[in-house]
């Protein structure tokens, strides 16, 4: 399923939740008054990298050993730098609340981000560039089922990597 006018196939492999590495004091933070006025909107952004031409890379390990990088190693690196990074940036591992008055808040409460691992059966090449929400948006592009994150990592027919995410707008905003 390469053409553009073609529907785009993805095939989720896996899904779990990558949590903050260090335990966090679990508190409210305010959305700021624009984002109290603006609607709730889910910003997608989309990433493609390159495959080496073999399915392995030697990489020098820390004591210089060589290492092997496979996809799943990939996967485990991005999920380990993700649960690290998740310290600094604890906001995208909480969940959109209400407070008594109906005013949406962050939940800073370690719910984690949805991480989805995926394989497209499409070529790069065939994505739909012009038109996204035929070919990429809640195909490519992760749903969140909650929280304020949620990334998808996978690989597909090209010899190519990709990480998509879909955010809240407002929790980067505020943070």
């Amino acid at each position: 399923m390469s053409g553009k006018g073609e529907l785009v196939v993805v095939e989720v492999r896996k899904t779990e939740v990558v949590a903050v590495a260090l335990p966090m004091r679990v508190h409210l933070l305010p959305l700021s008054n624009h984002d109290l006025l603006l609607p709730p909107v889910d910003v997608a952004v989309f990433f493609c990298y390159k495959n080496p031409t073999t399915t392995t890379t030697r990489l020098i390990g820390k004591e210089g050993a060589l290492m092997l990088f496979t996809f799943a190693s990939m996967i485990g690196v991005l999920k380990k730098a993700m649960s690290q990074a998740l310290v600094s940036y604890y906001p995208f591992a909480g969940e959109v609340v209400h407070n008594t008055v109906g005013e949406p808040q962050l939940l800073c409460n370690n719910h984690g981000v949805d991480f989805i691992e995926a394989f497209a059966h499409v070529e790069l090449q065939g994505l739909n560039f012009y038109n996204p929400d035929y070919s990429i948006e809640g195909k490519l592009v992760p749903k969140k089922k909650q929280g304020v994150l949620s990334v998808q990592n996978g690989k597909n027919l090209f010899p190519s990597a990709f990480i998509l995410w879909a955010l809240i707008h407002s929790s980067f905003a505020t943070y």
